[in-house]
């Protein structure tokens, strides 16, 4: 049994550098887009941590003969191959066959494989059924890995005949056994293989898509060194930067990377709202915590959705009031005191109504900032000067915070629950805008 680093003075290994890997998915499911393949991306990011890197990630189908062809390319390139999935009881259940059989082997009796097996159903107080005997059965040769979070154990098989220097593991499909396994047991097996250390560091950005940030930060060849790489990772929430360095010194691969962090931040520092994978509803409620400010919000186009990632939050209520989702015009004059005038000489989609939305949401919450959101997310209600994909917001605070007010329009995209994304991390962008202008 593999857990922690009992058997890492037995199987260390001189390997090159750089280990390289693949990740092949056994599953049918994976192929009629029925599962999403979560294990490939968590594996991928285990052992990226650990300097290995992934050169491929396969899905293959519940069959023998396509297992073993997937096996034998990927042996041919890489040194570690890792293999998740079709390790149960049932007849479709076919990897442990086919990487025996690709190997020559036969299978074995592990008896601490069955006595798991036999004491999960046990805690479940149902019958084990007889087919579930094959989970004590295992590849001649391998490194049993229990499994301490079901029935299939895992299996490394280091060496064999014709494959001197190549690692294959077997892992359960199932994403919360595979997690353990692999951080329980893989992982350690596989860390002190490889030579190479990886930093990774992330600066997360607001307000400025991904082609401005880059002309902003501008010539990569000015900071980055042939060891590190600067990715920009966009998505509805902004944009993520991820600076990798790798090397055999941690101590400089530190350095160096903490020294290009610093250089990129300090070429967009209004549109980095951290320096850590965080959200930035965690960012402002920690801002909002540390200035002792209660936050409300008055929303149209985002119907609620500003409000529902603050308080996703643990402990949002210590500076959350309350939410106002006017959705249409009587609503917003009703409940926020919208003007009548306003709403005929702009319109609903504009920084005048956003602006009173705003003024209203302050008034009646007594919330010490709010913002306010009107828009339209689509597809339909555009026009020609007011197109789909456009929303204007307005944030500000009460008179005990210096009345600050700041209103601006975007324009979005063609599709709603993507503009209704959009929206929302525009409008928190500006609650952190606002709150910056504080200090």
């Amino acid at each position: 049994m593999i857990e922690d680093k009992s058997l890492l003075p037995i199987f260390a290994l001189q390997i090159q550098l750089l280990m390289k890997a693949e990740i092949l998915c056994i599953g049918d499911e994976l192929l009629i887009g029925q599962v999403i393949n979560t294990n490939a991306t968590e594996i991928a990011k285990q052992l990226e941590e650990i300097g290995i890197e992934v050169r491929r990630i396969v899905s293959a189908g519940d069959r023998k003969e396509i297992i073993q062809a997937e096996l034998a390319n990927a042996l041919a390139e890489v040194d570690v191959v890792i293999i998740t999935g079709g390790l149960g009881p049932t007849h479709d259940d076919v990897t442990k066959i086919a990487v025996a059989e690709f190997f020559g082997r036969g299978l074995a009796w592990d008896e601490e494989a069955f006595q798991n097996c036999k004491r999960i159903f046990e805690r479940r107080g149902v019958r084990m059924p007889e087919s579930n005997r094959t989970q004590g059965e295992v590849i001649e040769g391998c490194i049993v890995v229990q499994n301490s979070q079901g029935t299939a154990p895992g299996m490394i098989l280091k060496d064999f005949d014709g494959y001197e220097g190549r690692i294959v593991i077997l892992m359960p499909g199932v994403p919360y056994e595979m997690d353990a396994m692999m951080k329980k047991s893989i992982v350690p097996f596989l860390a002190p293989l490889s030579d190479t250390f990886v930093k990774h560091s992330v600066i997360m950005t607001a307000g400025i898509g991904e082609s401005h940030l880059a002309e902003l930060i501008g010539n990569e060849q000015e900071f980055l060194t042939p060891n590190s790489t600067l990715a920009y990772l966009p998505h509805t929430m902004g944009v993520r930067l991820r600076i990798t360095t790798r090397g055999t010194s941690q101590q400089s691969v530190i350095e160096e990377n903490e020294r290009i962090v610093k250089t990129i931040a300090s070429r967009v520092p209004k549109f980095i709202f951290a320096q850590d994978d965080v959200l930035l509803e965690e960012v402002v409620g920690k801002m909002l915590l540390e200035r002792n400010m209660i936050l409300a919000t008055a929303e149209s186009c985002t119907g609620g959705q500003i409000a529902n990632r603050i308080t996703n939050i643990s402990g949002s209520s210590a500076y959350f009031s309350q939410s106002y989702v006017v959705y249409n015009n009587e609503a917003k004059i009703r409940t926020l005191g919208v003007k009548s005038e306003t709403l005929e000489a702009f319109g609903a989609v504009s920084e005048e109504v956003a602006l009173e939305m705003l003024e209203g949401c302050l008034n009646e919450s007594g919330a010490d900032i709010a913002v306010a959101t009107t828009g339209i997310a689509g597809p339909t209600g555009g026009t020609e000067t007011k197109p789909v994909g456009m929303v204007c917001i307005a944030a500000g605070t009460s008179e005990k915070f210096g009345r600050i007010r700041r209103t601006k329009t975007f324009i979005f995209s063609q599709d709603r629950l993507r503009n209704k994304e959009l929206f929302t991390q525009a409008a928190l962008n500006s609650v952190r805008i606002v709150l910056m202008e504080l200090d």
